[in-house]
């Protein structure tokens, strides 16, 4: 039998995952990708099918806090709608998406691409971090993409920093000097994506990832649950137990919010 050209092989993947229903939120509506974390991957490297050359792309990771807010943010939903990919970050997106019949067979988190990315070899590629907690995590998370092989920018972003579009403007800027190929952006929902979503539009070719508490993670700054909470889904809780006072709260609040997507998009 005669090779199928790859790019074949993705078209048809993306038929399959158009029959199914969409995930329907007040303000946006839309499919989650069935890649599997090394197919996102190797869309990455080589920037075929949904990730292809010559242009730049926003890629998302909802989880059921984002899916909450998208029930009420509508400047959140227009980054959504720029999206060239949407990666299901949690178990409930997960199940909601195949639910409406869509094959999603992991999750593929902000945080395990930023550490998947930091542990390929980088062959000279460049990466640019925008985020972190702090100065030592940022420049942790550098030092592990420059053992790789990458070539590391990175500017912290702190909130205030945030506050003044001028900076953005700089930063953007600079971007479209420097190209780089993949641009880490971890600065919490929906912040990230809207930051992101802005200096794209001043990028010729780069990818932007939103990776939420991704740099924190590789830096070693924050710790991500055991793998076998993970596995069963059970993130949320060493969430909520290693900062209660800020995701306690959020937690409760995402559940009615969360129940009105699954009722329209099952309804839809």
């Amino acid at each position: 039998m005669a090779d199928v050209p790859l790019d074949a092989v993705h078209s048809v993947a993306r038929v399959i995952t158009h029959t199914a229903k969409p995930i329907v939120t007040r303000h946006s509506t839309f499919h989650v990708s069935e890649l599997t974390g090394p197919a996102v991957l190797d869309e990455l490297r080589d920037r075929r099918a949904d990730l292809r050359l010559g242009r730049s792309h926003l890629i998302v990771t909802p989880n059921m806090h984002h899916l909450a807010m998208l029930q009420t943010s509508e400047t959140l939903a227009s980054a959504y709608a720029d999206a060239s990919l949407l990666l299901a970050d949690g178990w409930p997106v997960v199940r909601l998406a195949n639910a409406l019949g869509a094959q999603v067979t992991e999750r593929v988190t902000g945080s395990d691409l930023v550490g998947w990315l930091a542990d390929s070899p980088g062959a000279g590629r460049s990466i640019y971090i925008v985020g972190g907690s702090s100065p030592e995590s940022m420049t942790a998370a550098t030092r592990r993409f420059l053992r790789s092989g990458w070539n590391v920018g990175a500017t912290l972003a702190p909130a205030e920093w945030l506050a003044d579009t001028s900076n953005l403007d700089d930063l953007s800027g600079q971007l479209d000097d420097e190209n780089p190929d993949i641009v880490l952006v971890g600065l919490g929902t929906p912040k990230q994506e809207l930051v992101a979503q802005y200096l794209r539009r001043g990028s010729s070719t780069s990818i932007f990832i939103c990776v939420g508490a991704g740099i924190d993670f590789l830096s070693g700054e924050k710790h991500r649950a055991p793998v076998w909470m993970q596995k069963a889904g059970l993130e949320w809780l060493h969430r909520i137990l290693s900062e209660p006072g800020r995701l306690l709260k959020r937690y409760l609040s995402d559940v009615p919010l969360f129940i009105g997507v699954l009722r329209n998009s099952l309804r839809a």
